[in-house]
């Protein structure tokens, strides 16, 4: 079967994912510090704005790399099998490591067992485990979406403006549907089903129907890529003014919350609530377009850092919570006494090498790359091949 052409921008988008995760938790540490003041506040929100893209664009890459690697379907056993052994495996051991040294867990002893069974399905070993807990859902559920969207774009690839229309409606749909995120968990708990109540209560914010949005505009683009790229390149600068005022209320509101006098807060920022999905939306297309000018314009050194990033951007993420203790650490010994956003910078910068030196270490060993999981590949990617 003929090998599909690489999409280079993919290890952009990874890269630039991952980097805004940790800008994202490294604001979370030091956001909340009695000394933080409203400069503290501000700045940080605005970084924290430019970085909220990170979750949704990774669901957007799975989505895009699937449909694009898979166009004919797949073969369930296979496909399942290889996302065990490179997304579940890894998750499942960094997840042991993590209810290890966060967790206390120091025995075998059943309640200890049953404790990281907990942690195993529900991705609560630490606080940014609950990604992949939701993505995996996504990867279960991927033949049958691919089905449902294989059929919808068939019938109506002769009417390409009924799709477009009949996307903008499922994006509006989206939007709406967060704004009822409350309603449903109301309703689920009321229910008392079991597994699905607590998927739209407890754990709602892992459910990846509360997500499938971005991965369904991976769809999209990953169905005609070349035609995505063109399209959103052409029409960059109405995309990228449309992110800009929309993050322009997102930091009036931001500061705005802090009230009088001010306590720095980003419940703005939290995913699920309506504004929130339509700034993701406009943020993941923006990103796209980075990824495109990064490809068409950017030095080699440059597209080769970032390209590394991508590539390690998974073992790094599963490692970049712990990396993120030792690396605040750090920053509060060489910077004592300095501000918060100087001690944020530094920590972001500290955890972002440590994650991906660890990463990329590992990898290079066979036990090592079951922490880390297969680096995105530097070769174009056959169906075969996996995404």
């Amino acid at each position: 079967m003929a090998k599909k052409t690489k999409i280079e921008e993919i290890q952009y988008l990874r890269g630039f994912a991952f980097l805004a995760v940790v800008l994202q938790h490294a604001i979370g540490h030091y956001a909340y510090e009695p000394e933080a003041g409203l400069a503290d506040g501000t700045l940080l929100g605005a970084w924290l704005i430019a970085a909220k893209f990170a979750v949704p664009m990774f669901i957007f890459i799975t989505g895009l790399v699937l449909f694009y690697n898979y166009p004919n379907g797949v073969s369930y056993g296979t496909f399942l099998l290889k996302r065990c052994k490179d997304i579940m495996l890894p998750y499942l051991l960094w997840s042991l490591l993590y209810a290890v040294v966060f967790g206390g867990i120091r025995s075998v002893q059943w309640p200890q067992l049953r404790e990281v069974l907990h942690d195993w399905l529900t991705g609560k070993a630490s606080y940014h485990l609950w990604y992949v807990v939701m993505v995996i859902q996504l990867y279960i559920a991927f033949p049958l979406i691919q089905s449902i969207v294989q059929r919808v774009y068939r019938a109506l690839n002769g009417a390409p403006w009924l799709l477009r229309t009949l996307f903008l409606l499922l994006c509006a749909g989206y939007v709406l549907l967060t704004g009822i995120v409350g309603r449903v968990s109301e309703v689920a708990a009321a229910l008392h089903v079991p597994v699905l109540t607590p998927l739209f209560t407890e754990y709602a914010d892992r459910n990846a129907l509360y997500f499938i949005v971005y991965f369904l505009l991976g769809a999209a683009a990953g169905l005609q890529v070349q035609e995505w790229k063109e399209r959103l390149w052409r029409w960059r600068y109405a995309c990228l003014g449309t992110y800009a005022v929309l993050a322009s209320i997102l930091l009036y509101r931001i500061v705005d919350s802090f009230g009088s006098p001010a306590v720095i807060q980003f419940n703005a920022t939290l995913l699920l609530q309506p504004f929130m999905a339509l700034f993701l939306l406009a943020s993941v297309l923006a990103m796209c377009i980075v990824s495109i000018g990064c490809q068409l314009h950017a030095g080699q050194r440059l597209r080769g850092l970032m390209a590394f990033v991508g590539r390690h951007s998974y073992g790094a993420y599963l490692a970049h919570a712990l990396m993120l203790t030792f690396s605040t650490a750090a920053a509060d010994v060489l910077l004592p006494g300095m501000n918060v956003s100087l001690r944020t910078l530094a920590a972001f910068a500290l955890c972002a090498g440590l994650s991906l030196l660890t990463s990329a270490v590992l990898g290079r060993f066979h036990f090592g790359s079951l922490l880390t999981g297969a680096p995105a590949p530097r070769k174009p990617v056959s169906p075969a091949q996996g995404g």
